[in-house]
């Protein structure tokens, strides 16, 4: 009596096959390690027909570990390994699937151990040491036997995957939710997603998230964008979705953006919906089989959460348009100075006060060189120079406070130092500006020239104004000297002028480029204030000059604070004989002369 089973036992062949690779499409592979010839043959024959999902099987052969242990190495997305426990050793086998595990680090694919001599690696003691998914002795084995062994390891290995990709998704979603509203963020955002998709859907397909509507990232309507792809679209993103696609299939995204409806086709579906007429997106899927009605939903779904996630993310970004416009007219760091943390709920008379360096920095000769330029010409030309000079306070931790005609305020909550390396960086961005400028003022006898004055003290930095109309700006004693102080640059004919409250607080290196002037009135205070020439960019021929006369001013600028007027004139007399041209102690003279004669008439004397 014949058993109906014995047709499907394994018989072995006299003939040695090669592994078929000839069929088209994607496959599932199959590993076979086996160091009997016969198993490969037997193996191929029962294996022929099998499909999983609508895909064939791709058998690939070894007959050692070590040959096997290549092939691992070298080939992505094997299923299952068929995997013969003695071979070139007793244990080759058992050390492979080991190595699989821990040397591979593969936990996906899916291990069947065969073996001729169950005897020599016990069923019990090897699924409890290894980490292999079925145990078989070759004699039970038989076609059908096999055939569901091998249909079962891939239907794992498949369901592994899709919680694998599920995982890489999630990652991805979960790393772009903290700064989801960034670029790169959001698209990492719709990339998670649709791994997450495309692992559900069976066979897995390669599928891509195109903006079709609305710029953003750069991305208009004529150039319709990838913004997210898996599979074969995962390596363009970021690129035209057009260059991707057939005639045919661009005109189908076009016409399911359009009716906002699926368009299914043969190969692919896409499906397409707008957002308040602002942002409308399609999802093409290429498919192997129609999609399922399940499968159609979710990515219905996908394409209207996206596009409500696009929308969301161009209204952030028109809000910090208008907050960047905000900040060109109250910068972030006044605000940040004058600890304003939430503009939305700032009102007038929100305030601190603090120590700061203030300047006030004014073009020379403003009036004359305007009277000789169109009023089109001088506009042009008071932006050229903001534009030159404002980088420099930029760039030593400053921010303007306020533009006034043909000068600025600005404020260095840091080290004085910053002020004073600023103003000097300015006197030589107003030189070159001058320079390059010149063909601009042809005829003109007005040659640019900044005058720059700097204080330091307390102030109060706040909202003035009005409730519908706030200005934010600095208002104390001391923005009021430092204004008086610039004025002064013109009387002494000095570029940059400070106080003794800066001048102290400087570090040695630019006390070394400053000279002592003596203390002067200023209009509007009754304390006088005493003043310091930076003399470090100047010209090097004055600055050397100037250099000479620094130790021998401290007496004078002595005298002067102590009202000793004629000693200073004195003292002074013998430095202008060696410098005649220095104009500074011309005005220094001048003066002295003025308190001379205001003594000598019985007028007020300045204290």
């Amino acid at each position: 009596m014949v058993d109906d089973d014995d047709d499907d036992l394994l018989l072995f062949a006299d003939e040695e096959v090669v592994a078929d690779a000839s069929a088209g499409g994607e496959r599932w592979r199959v590993l076979v390690i086996d160091d009997e010839p016969e198993v490969h043959a037997i193996t191929r024959l029962a294996l022929a027909d099998l499909e999983v999902d609508g895909r064939s099987i791709e058998l690939l052969r070894a007959s050692t570990g070590a040959a096997g242990r290549e092939i691992l190495r070298t080939t992505p997305d094997i299923a299952l390994v068929l995997l013969d426990v003695v071979m070139e050793s007793e244990h080759a086998g058992l050390e492979l699937a080991r190595w699989i595990r821990e040397g591979l680090g593969n936990r996906l694919i899916r291990i069947v151990l065969r073996t001729g001599q169950p005897g020599t690696a016990p069923e019990h003691r090897v699924m409890l040491d290894y980490d292999i998914n079925d145990y078989r002795s070759k004699t039970e084995l038989t076609a059908r036997r096999l055939m569901t062994t091998v249909l079962g390891g891939i239907r794992s290995y498949r369901d592994l995957c899709v919680i694998d990709s599920q995982k890489e998704g999630l990652q991805r979603v979960i790393d772009a939710s903290a700064t989801l509203f960034e670029r790169t963020s959001f698209e990492s955002f719709l990339r998670g997603l649709l791994l997450q998709i495309a692992a559900l859907l069976r066979p897995r397909r390669s599928t891509m998230f195109i903006q079709t509507h609305g710029p953003l990232f750069g991305v208009t309507e004529g150039e319709p964008a990838i913004l997210a792809g898996t599979g074969r679209f995962a390596e363009v993103q970021g690129q035209p979705a057009r260059e991707q696609l057939s005639e045919e299939a661009w005109k189908d995204i076009r016409l399911a953006v359009k009716g906002q409806q699926g368009v299914h086709r043969g190969s692919y579906s896409v499906f397409g919906l707008c957002h308040r007429a602002h942002s409308c997106a399609a999802v093409f899927v290429e498919t192997a089989t129609p999609l399922t009605s399940w499968e159609s939903h979710l990515l219905e779904l996908f394409c209207h959460n996206a596009t409500v996630a696009l929308d969301n993310l161009r209204l952030h970004h028109r809000q910090l348009a208008l907050l960047a416009a905000f900040e060109r007219f109250i910068p972030k760091r006044l605000l940040d100075i004058a600890e304003i943390k939430d503009v939305t709920v700032a009102a007038v008379g929100d305030h601190t006060q603090r120590n700061v360096a203030v300047v006030f920095a004014d073009l020379r000769s403003f009036t004359r060189l305007a009277e000789e330029l169109s009023p089109s010409d001088t506009f042009t030309f008071v932006n050229a120079f903001f534009a030159a000079v404002v980088p420099a306070i930029h760039k030593h931790g400053g921010v303007v406070d306020k533009f006034m005609g043909d000068g600025l305020m600005a404020l260095f909550p840091g080290e004085p130092d910053d002020a004073v390396r600023a103003s000097l960086e300015m006197i030589e961005q107003v030189r070159r500006f001058a320079d390059e400028h010149l063909t601009d003022l042809s005829g003109s006898e007005v040659v640019p020239r900044i005058g720059v004055g700097i204080h330091y003290g307390p102030i109060i930095l706040g909202l003035v104004g009005a409730a519908d109309r706030l200005d934010f700006t600095g208002i104390s004693d001391c923005v009021n000297a430092t204004a008086r102080i610039e004025r002064l640059t013109r009387a002494f004919d000095a570029d940059l002028l400070i106080s003794h409250a800066i001048y102290g607080r400087l570090s040695p290196d630019l006390q070394a480029e400053c000279r002592p002037l003596g203390q002067m009135e200023i209009r509007g205070k009754n304390q006088a204030v005493v003043l310091y020439e930076v003399f470090a960019a100047d010209l090097p021929a004055m600055r050397a000059a100037k250099a000479q006369t620094r130790d021998a001013l401290v007496p004078v600028a002595t005298a002067h604070r102590e009202h000793r007027w004629q000693d200073a004139l004195d003292l002074l007399s013998k430095i202008r004989e060696e410098h005649p041209d220095d104009a500074p102690l011309r005005t220094v003279a001048r003066h002295c002369r003025h308190q001379i004669r205001l003594e000598r008439d019985g007028g007020p004397v300045s204290g």
